[in-house]
């Protein structure tokens, strides 16, 4: 079976040339390389796909000739009419979703990104109702798509642990202080505040690192959620890595610790977010801590119950500190249950088939697009 891919809206077609496109892509596709979920959920699961012999996952291209073709988060004009001219060819559309831009949103986010815009839901209701399946990358998620389209299939992110380094044996108390990992655009840092008072109050207890880009993101927030961030971060011990790259964020996990991830759920945003942020963490061997998002729970309730503690309150979190800081060697051992279900669960061998399952069986033979 042979699969072409849309990422992120870029649509490869003679009109992209004004918006950015190289004219190579008009013959090789567009990839958007600086986005995680474009090697992740394409070349990732491709490749695993490639190597049984069960698929071909390809950048869309004009005249590509194949079975179905995959939009991923990719919405709006130019989709929405390629999609019409594919279905008119009897080409499969799979819409592929990752962020609820369906559900309204009438607070106040603390960041506007993370409230859909009236355009944005219906660009993606739009390529939802019309798809002949929808993949969505959390459970919750795929839950908000079924009411626009019933063929909507949940499939997770995935962690190719191709890319996970050797493990070594690594004490995660170094110096008297817990090591405690995040990843994520530093524009999600008041995440933190959902755990502010626990992490405070072991502040001298643990070493927090930060793995993320240019600080500048938080310009894009409220300044009283700023203000809170900036007096969090001068009170609690921490480094920063600058992100380059998931195989050198994985290596920086292979030195040991636990992963945290601490969020809000006042958005339909944080509601479907993915497993992705603590899977990455688990896939090294780090134990998690994690606010009772769907996904996480989903991860917590694998039957590995060392490895992902969800915790409720800012009580559930410090108990959980204070449990691991009183027996580090707890944390070797929920590590090991951390990879354990990142290798049953959610590396790319065990997910690619998923993948290719919710695309279906082809219309026909396909035509030229």
């Amino acid at each position: 079976m042979r699969v072409g891919f849309v990422i992120n809206s870029r649509v490869p077609e003679l009109s992209a040339l004004g918006r950015g496109m190289s004219p190579v892509a008009l013959f090789r596709g567009w990839d958007d390389r600086g986005s995680p979920m474009s090697f992740m959920r394409f070349r990732w699961i491709g490749e695993a796909l490639q190597r049984t012999g069960a698929a071909e996952y390809l950048l869309y291209r004009p005249g590509l000739n194949c079975d179905a073709v995959v939009f991923l988060k990719s919405m709006g004009p130019q989709c929405d009419a390629l999609a019409r001219r594919l279905r008119s060819r009897g080409v499969r559309v799979i819409f592929e979703a990752n962020v609820d831009y369906y559900t309204e949103f009438s607070g106040v986010a603390a960041m506007d990104a993370m409230a859909p815009t009236a355009e944005q839901r219906a660009r993606a209701i739009s390529m939802t109702e019309n798809a002949d399946a929808v993949i969505a990358s959390s459970r919750h998620l795929a839950g908000v798509c079924e009411k626009f389209n019933p063929r909507t299939a949940w499939v997770p992110d995935n962690v190719d642990l191709r890319f996970v380094p050797p493990r070594v044996q690594v004490e995660p108390v170094r110096d008297g202080r817990l090591q405690v990992w995040w990843s994520g655009m530093a524009a999600k840092l008041f995440e933190f505040l959902a755990a502010e008072e626990a992490l405070l109050a072991v502040r001298d207890r643990i070493h927090l690192h930060l793995v993320m880009d240019t600080l500048t993101a938080m310009q894009r927030w409220r300044p009283d959620v700023r203000e809170k961030v900036e007096r969090f971060l001068a009170r609690v011990p921490h480094t920063v890595h600058l992100f380059s790259s998931i195989p050198d964020l994985l290596g920086l996990y292979a030195r040991g610790g636990v992963i945290v991830s601490p969020r809000t759920l006042d958005t339909p945003y944080n509601l479907a977010h993915s497993e992705w942020k603590l899977t990455l963490g688990m896939a090294c061997e780090l134990p998690a801590l994690a606010s009772p998002v769907p996904s996480y729970v989903d991860a917590a309730s694998t039957g590995n119950p060392g490895a992902v503690t969800i915790c409720q309150n800012n009580d559930e979190w410090l108990a959980a500190f204070d449990g691991w800081l009183s027996r580090p060697a707890d944390v070797l051992t929920a590590g090991r249950d951390a990879r354990t279900v990142v290798v049953e669960n959610y590396s790319t061998d065990v997910v690619a088939p998923r993948h290719l399952a919710a695309i279906g069986e082809p219309k026909s033979a396909g035509e030229p697009a």
